[in-house]
């Protein structure tokens, strides 16, 4: 297996498979709910780990107009790009580390990180590291919203309790198979993620599962399974 954590994210496949998602399968319909409960058209709004465009796309069919899609991998962004263009919509995606982000304090009112992106990280570091960068590229009151694999309360919650500790991991680190190439993860508990969230002094408005959130139809669900939503905003 390759080491790199990085690696399943600069896979040709990979880009397809997220290229295909954004026209097939869109927003989820709990993504829709809280997308349109806590933002307006009228913010602007930074998406990060865009993949192949599946939120930014949805958001601008929305009526989300003023919204800058990003990823760290070129093969990302470029096949965004291209989705975005047939599509039509007026949107830009660019190359952006969510470590190291280059755009000014408090320059948006909304940060998205949607399909567990901030787990799919080389691990803690490097969220320890997105988080500050997420806070400070925020409005004050601005929000962020993401999801994250719940270990304790998901789908395969019991599996995860006899689940092995990788080496020089953190429990809840695991590769995973896809149909490209092995993606790495880390699946938290909800506990563990709001503690990550208040270090960087971010206040919690809410967490649920997706479930909780509403109901979704057959392609959501064979494309991604349960996973937890957070809302956070800056203070």
């Amino acid at each position: 297996m390759n080491s790199d954590r990085r690696a399943h994210w600069h896979h040709p496949l990979t880009a397809l498979n997220y290229a295909r998602a954004a026209v097939q399968v869109g927003l989820w319909a709990s993504e829709r709910k809280l997308i349109t409960t806590h933002f307006t058209p009228a913010d602007r709004i930074l998406e990060l780990g865009c993949g192949g465009g599946r939120v930014g796309l949805g958001m601008w069919q929305l009526g989300y107009h003023n919204v800058l899609l990003s990823d760290f991998s070129p093969e990302m962004v470029s096949i965004t790009q291209g989705v975005l263009e047939q599509a039509g919509a007026d949107l830009k995606a660019e190359v952006a580390d969510a470590c190291n982000l280059s755009y000014t304090d408090e320059s948006f009112d909304g940060v998205i990180f949607a399909f567990n992106g901030l787990m799919c990280m080389r691990g803690q570091a490097d969220r320890l590291r997105a988080l500050p960068e997420i806070h400070r590229v925020l409005k004050r009151r601005g929000k962020f919203l993401f999801t994250a694999n719940d270990r304790e309360k998901g789908e395969h919650a019991k599996e995860w309790a006899n689940e092995p500790q990788l080496p020089n991991g953190q429990l809840g680190d695991r590769w995973h198979e896809t149909d490209s190439t092995p993606v790495f993860m880390h699946s938290s508990t909800e506990a563990e993620t709001l503690a990550e969230l208040r270090q960087f002094n971010f206040n919690i408005i809410q967490t649920a599962l997706r479930s909780e959130i509403a109901p979704e139809n057959a392609s959501v669900r064979a494309f991604a399974g349960e996973t937890r939503f957070y809302l956070a905003e800056k203070v």
